[in-house]
């Protein structure tokens, strides 16, 4: 957990401007397509509570600045929630259809456009992280360090893990294990991480000398994208890859775009794999991350960038960069829980357009209130389901439970 009251200070901003930009970006999909599809959007809110300064443009849109600079919101002229599946006002069930439409009234809106808005949220979502994947390949570039090029070169040996305790030591290179030649620190990794609990002989090459070396290798639980925990073996060394090592390219913006689509698409793939591992027990639901979560991430990631030593320009350049490929992952997470199928979320609204596409006509006002009223109640219970998760993660309730007593 981030510490240290200036640690504090930098996570909030830093959290408080990543979300707020994500649930931008999402809220602006709406807006975008709903305004090309012609219909009204009565204001655009840059946070919440009363406005602190509000402009009214030419369309009628009232875009203005709230006092809680958290998030936002699209209301349209019937419909403050655009993904709210409660019945039409009475005031436009008396308008003639064609002239609710003319209004620009969301509800009077056909199957299709109101489902093209519901989507855009989302879609948004992911064409932004694109966007900023690209953005950083290009300025930043692609690691494509090749480690089967690295040799097995012993640069740190950790405190009591198992190399130190065998009696390896920094500057030992690995010539073999078990008889098999090591060409390379990737190779002598495979073959450690895939035999955890086993004893392997290491024959290391010290100061001309070689020497055999009995491990019995560590174990260490590992738990993937897809929340699949898995166990791997531990030797406890390290690999200090020099400056004229690391291989960086930057990509052009054609490889770019290619980049930041295989990670959108690798992170919504994963996100799907792990709800399916989810809901057939094979992974953890401690892995859910709430507000706290987002708040721990963002502040280590600002912090770890303001700690660097480089002159004041560098720093916030890469605070910059650092924040923006946050708030790329963090902006397909949003997109992807969107798309869930719960009525109050963008997924479940079209859902409802599908079967009012099949049906002909919108389930009726009752059952799309009760669908609404337990969505809310569903997604309140898994927000403070994963605010338990942080609780328990970060060992607060302990902190608070000593300081009490």
């Amino acid at each position: 957990m981030v510490e240290g009251m200036m640690g504090l200070l930098i996570a909030a901003l830093a959290s408080v401007s990543v979300l707020s930009l994500v649930v931008v970006v999402h809220e602006f999909g709406h807006f975008i397509v709903a305004r090309r599809c012609g219909v009204a959007v009565k204001s655009f809110s840059l946070g919440w509570g009363s406005p602190l300064i509000s402009r009214t443009d030419r369309h009628g849109t009232v875009w203005k600045v709230s006092q809680i600079p958290i998030g936002g919101f699209v209301s349209f002229l019937d419909d403050a929630d655009p993904t709210s599946s409660r019945p039409a006002p009475e005031n436009l069930r008396d308008l003639d259809p064609q002239e609710a439409r003319r209004r620009g009234y969301l509800r009077a809106q056909s199957v299709g456009v109101r489902a093209m808005i519901s989507a855009a949220g989302p879609l948004v979502n992911f064409l932004f992280a694109l966007v900023a994947f690209a953005l950083l390949a290009m300025i930043v570039g692609k690691d494509v360090t090749d480690t089967a090029s690295l040799s097995p070169r012993i640069d740190v040996v950790r405190a009591d893990g198992p190399a130190e305790v065998a009696g390896l030591a920094a500057g030992d290179v690995v010539v073999a294990i078990d008889g098999v030649a090591v060409g390379s620190f990737g190779s002598m990794q495979k073959a450690v991480q895939s035999s955890p609990g086993k004893t392997l002989t290491l024959e290391v090459r010290r100061e001309g000398e070689h020497l055999d070396f009995p491990v019995s290798i560590g174990r260490q639980k590992l738990v993937g994208a897809t929340g699949i925990e898995s166990e791997i073996g531990l030797l406890g060394v390290e690999r200090r890859t020099a400056r004229e090592e690391i291989q960086i390219k930057r990509l052009n913006p054609l490889e770019a775009l290619g980049e930041g689509a295989g990670r959108v698409w690798g992170m919504i793939a994963q996100t799907g794999q792990y709800l399916g591992n989810l809901f057939t027990g094979r992974a953890s639901s401690e892995h859910i991350m709430g507000p706290l979560g987002i708040f721990d991430v963002s502040g280590k990631v600002a912090n770890g960038a303001l700690a660097e030593k480089a002159p004041l320009a560098t720093v916030m350049g890469n605070l910059a960069l650092s924040l923006l490929n946050w708030a790329a992952a963090l902006s397909v997470a949003v997109g992807f829980a969107n798309l869930l199928p719960i009525p109050a979320l963008d997924g479940g609204q079209l859902v409802l357009n599908g079967i009012e596409a099949i049906r002909r006509k919108p389930l009726s006002a009752r059952a799309q209130e009760i669908g609404f009223q337990a969505s809310f109640a569903m997604i309140v219970s898994l927000f403070l389901f994963a605010t338990w998760n942080d609780l328990q993660r970060f060992k607060l309730l302990e902190f608070v439970g000593r300081i009490l007593s």
